[in-house]
Order: C-alpha cells, then sequence, then structure tokens
C-alpha cells in the first residue's frame, strides 16, 4: 500500500510515547537530544497532519488526551514492530532464550535491575538484555501487551498512594521486597550528627531537593509538609542521581527511596535523619503476561531479586548516624520481606 501524506514518522511517535512517560515535553525532548522548541514543533505538526489534539499543556508539565493516550498504544505497537525490524535487517535477531527484555520504574531500573543482573554473574554472560522506564500504567502496559518479558514495579503511584499490586487473568504479579523512604543530608550537614528526631516543621523549612512535579516521592513530600508552616526553599531536578550530587556538597535535605542511597549511606557521603513520624514503606513486585511462563532467564531473575530484595545498608556501614537513627534503621531492616514463592493477590 502506499503510505498516505499524514502516516506519522516513527521518531514522532516515538517522542509522543516519550511524553507521556515523562510527563513533559522539555523532558522528552531531553531524552531524544532536541530542543524543547524542536520538539514542540514536530509534535504540534503530527497533531495537524492527524486533525486531532494529543496533549494538554500546561505550566506544570503535558499529558496526553484521550486521542492522544490511544494513539500512544498504536504507537507502542508500531514501535515494537520496528524495533523487530531492525534486528530482522541488521542480522541480529536473537532467539527468545539469548534475549531479555525488562522494565522496572525509574529508581529499580537505575539502581536495583543492575545489581541483581551482576549477581547473576554468568548466567546472563550470553543474553541480551534490553531494559526500559516508565510510569506504573506504562509498565502495566508493556506487561499486557507482551512487549516486555518482565517488569519491576514499584508500589507507589503517580500521585503518591500506595498501589495493591494484584493478579489479573492477563498478568501475573509476585511480591519481591519492600523499599522504604528516608530523610537524607549530606556529611556536612548539621543533621548528619544529630542525636534526635526532626520535625516535620524543621524539615518544611529547611532548604530541600526534590523531584519533580508529578513523581510519586514528590507528591509524598509535599503531603507530608503540608499541615507544616514554613519557607518551601527548594531545587528541582528530575532524577534521584541529580539529587544525590545536590546533597553531598551541601545544606540541603531530601526524600528519597532507601534502595538509591544504600552505597552512599554505607560509606558516609550521605546520612539518614530520623524524623518524629513513621516513613511509609513501599512493596516492590514483579509482573509479567499470565499467556504464558517465564523464560529461564527470567525466571532465575525473579528468584534473584526475591532472595536480594533491597536490603538497607549495615548499621555499622552507615556512619555518623546517632543512636535513635540506628534504632530506626534496624527497626525498618526488618520491614523488607521477602517472598518465597509467587504470591497471587486478591
Amino acid at each position: 500500500m502506499v503510505l498516505p501524506s499524514k502516516m506519522p514518522q516513527l521518531a514522532d511517535l516515538d517522542l509522543l510515547l516519550s511524553v507521556e512517560d515523562y510527563g513533559s515535553v522539555g523532558k522528552a525532548a531531553q531524552a531524544h537530544s532536541l530542543s524543547q522548541p524542536a520538539a514542540s514543533i514536530r509534535l504540534s505538526a503530527m497533531e495537524r497532519r492527524l486533525g486531532i489534539r494529543l496533549l494538554e499543556r500546561s505550566p506544570t508539565g503535558s499529558k496526553l488526551t484521550e486521542d492522544g493516550r490511544m494513539l500512544a498504544k498504536y504507537a507502542r505497537n508500531v514501535m515494537h514492530a520496528a524495533r523487530e525490524l531492525l534486528e530482522f535487517g541488521s542480522g541480529s535477531s536473537l532467539s527468545e532464550s539469548q534475549r531479555l527484555r525488562l522494565a522496572g520504574s525509574p529508581g529499580i531500573a537505575e539502581n536495583l535491575i543492575p545489581e541483581w543482573l551482576s549477581r547473576g554473574g554468568a548466567a546472563f554472560g550470553e543474553v541480551r538484555v534490553e531494559v526500559q522506564t516508565g510510569k506504573v500504567d506504562s509498565l502495566r502496559e508493556l506487561v499486557r501487551a507482551g512487549h516486555v518479558d518482565l517488569a519491576f514495579i514499584d508500589g507507589w503511584c503517580e500521585f503518591g498512594g500506595l498501589v495493591p499490586m494484584q493478579s489479573r487473568e492477563d498478568m501475573i504479579v509476585q511480591n519481591i521486597c519492600e523499599d522504604r523512604l528516608a530523610v537524607v543530608v549530606g556529611s556536612g550537614h548539621p543533621w548528619a550528627t544529630r542525636q534526635g528526631p526532626v520535625t516535620t516543621q524543621e524539615l518544611a523549612d529547611a532548604p530541600l531537593v526534590v523531584r519533580e512535579r508529578g513523581s510519586a516521592i514528590r507528591e509524598f513530600t509535599e503531603d507530608l509538609l503540608g499541615g507544616t508552616r514554613g519557607p518551601r526553599n527548594y531545587l528541582e531536578f528530575p532524577s534521584s542521581e541529580a539529587i544525590k550530587h545536590a546533597l553531598a556538597g551541601g545544606q540541603r535535605v531530601a526524600v528519597l527511596n532507601v534502595s538509591t542511597v544504600r552505597s552512599e549511606l554505607a560509606d558516609g557521603r550521605l546520612h539518614w535523619v530520623a524524623l518524629e513520624c513513621d516513613m511509609p514503606a513501599k512493596p516492590i513486585y514483579a509482573a509479567w503476561a499470565a499467556s504464558g511462563p517465564l523464560s529461564v532467564h527470567a525466571r532465575e531473575l525473579v528468584d534473584i531479586a526475591a532472595k536480594k530484595g533491597s536490603p538497607l545498608p549495615p548499621v555499622g556501614g552507615v556512619a555518623g548516624l546517632g543512636s535513635d537513627v540506628i534504632a530506626e534503621a534496624n527497626a525498618a531492616k526488618t520491614m523488607y520481606v521477602r517472598s518465597s514463592s509467587m504470591e497471587t493477590m486478591t
């Protein structure tokens, strides 16, 4: 068939999917090595060609319209087919037994999946592993559509609430472990050697480093401080890595997942600060399509993840913590409960 002139370009569809994942044209543009104006022009041109409105733009970000979400659903299928076509054309197509397609929430993809793969050692030496990331709904859709073999999803939704993942007819879920949120500071911060817990008012008054609006941790932090009074002096970054760099040499404070700062806590670059109220734990799940069994390598990775989980750093390695914080670390350590078998939640 002769393709109609309004057929979207693959690169533009890929850009639209990134806007859906990041919730921002600017962040999507950065991921594609484009300027924000250039990305906006390409998306607007696609809207004109298709004759539909794809994005709802606002000062806090961009989200897809109902038509945009429908197009994105088809676009994921198109991009998956395009990748397979490229593999075939380059002669590098691998059998399913030699390929492991993974997805994960951003913090899991950056901090836990690499560790779990490295613990597998030679078991993954002959396998091509592909890892992608996205928000909770995007990861679920990847699993249901069969675009990934396995996804690791944390239990926070985009608005900061706990999401009770459930096994359904089209998807199987296994509980892996629990992660935890913590207030952290750099080694030069006065709170690094503080003996007692800080109050939520003190946290609200502190110069904060936070994630972008719409992220689960940002929503939780704002909810935590919602009842306090005081100036909201903060830096905003789109990744936990950037936040850790901002904390290491300064006087700022952040709320982060323990799994993302384990090595920094262990070597003393960052310090865990006790807070007057309890910080929540959040579950981490493995999810895969119910249409068939896991591959050998996917099953092995699930077993490694369930065995190793996301342990807290050894108390002795968390330099500079007071007795109250050490007690909290020990208490939190008991929260890391891993499942010994597949858990079907109803």
